[in-house]
């Protein structure tokens, strides 16, 4: 178990749901922050969810 850097809870890093929003914020985590493996499935959906809504680079 691993502590999320953003919110201090205890979660998994190889049990993250297969949802859109997670799985954005994880690309986000590993090609933008560098950062993969230290946030938790809420956290990379609430990254995955505003790039998907405000970031023009995240856009074709």
């Amino acid at each position: 178990m691993t502590i999320c850097r953003h919110c201090h809870s205890e979660f998994d890093p190889q049990d993250l749901p297969d949802e859109p929003a997670v799985q954005a914020g994880l690309l986000l985590a590993q090609e933008r922050y560098n950062d993969a493996g230290s946030l938790c499935a809420n956290c990379l959906a609430s990254r995955g969810r505003l790039a998907m809504m405000y970031d023009p680079t995240c856009h074709n």
